[in-house]
């Protein structure tokens, strides 16, 4: 019969039960994210040699809880920065936040250039694009230069 026990009796659940049941495995699940973050981070660090990655997977499978938490320790601070990069859908699509004002463009872009957020390529069109939407005269309008006469 469902919800019988052996013994005849009903099968007794107690709720405090449930809620620690649903309250581990929550935990477990985010346990297995941290490792799983880790993990991929450890493949996009760019500063890690191969040997250096494969010791960290090793580390990772022997000591997977203590691995992770030094692997945050020594490589957290980039992490995020990888992460920022790693999510933004196109590489070139780094834009500078709007502002009207091309020097404050050009100041932001610099500034994530230096963060390496983007590269020196992106920092010159981003530059570029700030001082073309510049308003006023440039040298090569034929506006700029009127007729003599």
């Amino acid at each position: 019969m469902l919800g019988q026990s052996r013994t005849g009796r009903g099968v007794d659940i107690n709720f405090w039960e449930v809620v620690w049941v649903v309250f581990g495995a929550a935990l477990f699940a985010a346990y297995l994210a941290f490792l799983f973050i880790v993990l991929v981070d450890i493949f996009r660090n760019e500063s890690l040699s191969s040997w250096s990655r494969a010791i960290w997977v090793v580390l990772l499978v022997l000591l997977p809880f203590l691995a992770a938490l030094a692997y945050l320790f020594a490589h957290g601070q980039t992490m995020v920065l990888r992460n920022a990069r790693g999510t933004r859908p196109d590489p070139g699509a780094a834009t500078v936040p709007v502002s009207h004002d091309p020097t404050a463009q050009v100041a932001s872009a610099h500034d994530l250039l230096r963060q390496g957020a983007i590269t020196q390529e992106e920092y010159e069109r981003l530059k570029r694009h700030a001082l073309e939407q510049a308003p006023g005269p440039r040298p090569t309008d034929p506006a700029a230069h009127p007729p003599a006469g």
